[in-house]
Formats: C-alpha cells, structure tokens, sequence
C-alpha cells in the first residue's frame, strides 16, 4: 500500500524584518527560521522579489517605509538596539480525524495527505529550529 504524504506537512511560515535603504518585510515558508533566514537577499533592488530555495521553500517581499540603518539608538539605556527580527507566524499541519478501532475504542489520527495553515501557537508542532514541540513537554 502506496501513501501518500503532502509536502507541505511540518513546514513553518515565518516573517522576518530587514534594514536595508528601505525596511522590508518578507513573509514564507521553510521548514526552519534558519532555512528561511537563508533565503533573504542581502542587496535589493526596486523590484518584485520572489524566492524558492531547497525543500519547496519561498519568501515574497513587500516594500514599507524608508530608513538608513538597522540598528538605533535607545537614549535611555544608552545603548544600539537591533531593529533586525524573524518571528513564527503559522505553520501547516495534517488534518485529523476520530478513528474507532476494532475493540470500540476511539482515537484521534492525523491525515498525511492533507493538511492546512494555522496561526494559531497551540496548534503548532514545530518550534522554529524544526524541532517537535513534543520533546519540549518532556524535559
């Protein structure tokens, strides 16, 4: 018996700000922040920006406001804060279903052939380095 698995199952979508001349905001999908790290430019130019790396993964880029750096200065602390940051904001997980086994009993499986996006954190299955939540609950 042939099953078949969606490959968009366990990818994660994250959005990631850069300072370059302009603040650019890029929204994707990887199976890791690093993968989709990896796939931002580190020059643009004033185009559309469309990038598919290894594993199917993609970012698309929209143009935001204008600025010189990517750092600024806190006058408080006194000292540069990092405007940079990459943040988790959904991730495709397989459907489930009640199953009722052979004795009566039920229990809930997932379906690998079909799956759907959620933005939801405590629906999510992967920490951003790709790592199974599961193995979070147990330390």
């Amino acid at each position: 018996m042939t099953i078949k698995i969606d490959k968009e199952i366990g990818k994660q979508k994250f959005k990631a700000k850069r300072q370059y001349t302009i603040t650019v905001e890029f929204e994707g999908e990887a199976f890791t922040k690093d993968d989709f790290e990896s796939l931002l430019p580190i020059e643009l130019e004033l185009k559309e920006h469309n990038e598919y790396g290894e594993n199917n993964s993609e970012i698309e880029l929209t143009y935001s406001k204008w600025y010189h750096d990517s750092s600024e200065y806190n006058t408080i602390t006194g000292k540069y804060v990092d405007l940079d940051k990459t943040e988790k904001i959904g991730e495709y997980i397989p459907e489930t279903y009640e199953n009722t086994n052979e004795d009566g009993t039920e229990e809930t499986l997932e379906d690998l052939e079909i799956g759907q996006w959620t933005n939801d954190e405590w629906e999510w299955k992967k920490n951003e380095d790709g790592t199974n939540k599961e193995n979070d609950k147990k330390s």
